[in-house]
């Protein structure tokens, strides 16, 4: 992994400073791109459409008159993402969509803003499984060890960014997939609250559960990216009534809600880990059990399942073959649920949201690991931890879609390495809607952290 990685913050400075041009940026990335190859973090990458946006954002900051302050940063996409200048593949042969001139709300924002759109990543086909492992493209290693996966569905975003590649990459969280590749490559990602961040443009999984969001280098450099991700966009009806991104408020003492029992285990590295940092993190901590965790898990997997079948049954239809088997059985799976058991699911998330937002009582952040192991190794297809033996896949959504199910923002902040030199990451829950308290409380955190690390 490479050890000068540059946040986007620091970026930021450096062409505010003139230490720095967008056209060196440009450069540096596309060669960085060529020496971490081997982590097949890249989908689609064009050097002459990165360098036309990079020397045109160099003549703006020359002349003056930067579109933003992120003006000329390179930015990773992945691959389920519209946009203008790539194809959009979802890392599937299903359905390839050619460049139509159109970019999702979340990549017309930042290109409004100058970011340079810096290529498309590679994903877990269509986004449906946390692994990395099934990609037409083929599988994304670990920066930290090529031997171990990076986690799912964003694992290209999250490789590129761990690499050094860029400072920065979207991906897009169903139930954990902007904070599973995070946690498992050592970096930052933000989950919004659901219905403040537009899905326009970004293909879904389950429309009812996704949610885009940033991955970087360091926290503050999503509180930068932010203010083009969150805010009311008329072709996304579940953000009608999303405010913009404000300013963050003051912090005073945390109060911290460290979620355990039953359906929540962690494996002893991991558990020591997070307790380290809540110990060290000078807030009050409080250990609550969650009961009924395998009925919300159920109820997760319903909407999951039923919403990516409704979706994918004209292609199932016309282009079942497009598919790995392994995305194409999920789809076939999903058509066998019933209403009633859609019906059940949707009454026990809002159960879930009761028992989190109101039930618990008085709290800042709720908190769990991100991952219940550290990244797994290619070929593992169990993991065991806590009493209990669970597939890879699952070992890797143990804990992440619960921020999914209940709509609530999530950051994962990496907090130690484990005894094999992975990264270990940890998880906060925010209340809904309330994305700048949780960003807060998460600087707060990471910040004392570091002081103490």
């Amino acid at each position: 992994m490479s050890q000068n990685l540059d946040s986007l913050t620091d970026q930021i400075r450096d062409l505010a400073e003139g230490r720095q041009a967008p056209v060196s940026l440009a450069e540096r990335a596309l060669a960085r791109v060529q020496s971490h190859a081997e982590l097949n973090a890249f989908v689609a990458i064009d050097e002459e459409i990165v360098m036309t946006q990079a020397k045109a954002a160099q003549l703006r900051w020359q002349n003056g008159a930067p579109l933003s302050p992120i003006d000329g940063i390179p930015i990773a996409v992945k691959d389920n993402y519209l946009t203008r200048d790539y194809a959009t593949t979802a890392c599937s042969d299903a359905a390839p969509l050619e460049p139509a001139g159109v970019d999702a709300t979340v990549v017309a924002n930042l290109r409004a803003a100058g970011a340079v759109i810096f290529g498309k990543t590679n994903m877990h086909e269509w986004a449906y499984g946390a692994t990395n492992t099934t990609s037409n493209v083929g599988v994304t290693k670990n920066p930290h060890n090529p031997a171990h996966i990076t986690g799912g569905s964003s694992g290209g975003s999250g490789a590129a960014v761990a690499a050094g590649v860029v400072a920065a990459a979207l991906g897009s969280d169903t139930g954990g997939s902007v904070r599973i590749p995070s946690a498992a490559c050592g970096i930052y990602g933000f989950k919004p609250s659901y219905g403040r961040a537009s899905r326009h443009g970004v293909l879904p999984l389950s429309w009812s559960l996704d949610a885009p969001g940033p991955m970087a280098t360091e926290l503050q450099d999503i509180v930068h990216l932010m203010p083009y991700f969150l805010g009311a966009d008329p072709k996304d009806r579940s953000t009608a009534h999303a405010k913009p991104f404000g300013s963050l408020p003051d912090v005073g003492p945390l109060k911290l809600i460290n979620l355990t029992g039953a359906g929540l285990e962690r494996s002893a590295e991991v558990d020591g880990a997070v307790n380290a940092a809540l110990r060290q993190s000078a807030a009050q901590v409080e250990q609550r059990t969650l009961q009924d965790i395998d009925r919300y898990f159920a109820a997760w997997e319903a909407i999951l399942h039923c919403e990516a079948s409704a979706y994918h049954q004209p292609l199932l239809q016309t282009r079942a073959e497009g598919f790995s088997p392994v995305t194409r059985a999920h789809l076939e799976a999903g058509t066998r649920l019933t209403g009633v058991e859609l019906l059940t699911a949707q009454k026990l998330r809002g159960d879930l949201i009761r028992y989190l937002t109101t039930d618990l009582g008085d709290w800042d952040a709720l908190v769990l690991p991100t991952l219940p192991v550290p990244a797994p190794a290619h070929g593992e297809d169990w993991q065991e931890f806590g009493n209990r033996r669970v597939t890879t896949q699952d070992s890797m959504t143990w804990f992440c879609w619960l921020g999914n199910l209940s709509g609530l923002p999530c950051v994962t902040l990496p907090i130690a390495k484990s005894s094999k030199g992975l990264p270990i990451g940890m998880m906060l829950m925010g209340r809904p809607g309330a994305d700048e308290a949780l960003l807060a409380a998460a600087l707060r955190i990471d910040h004392t952290l570091k002081s103490k690390g």
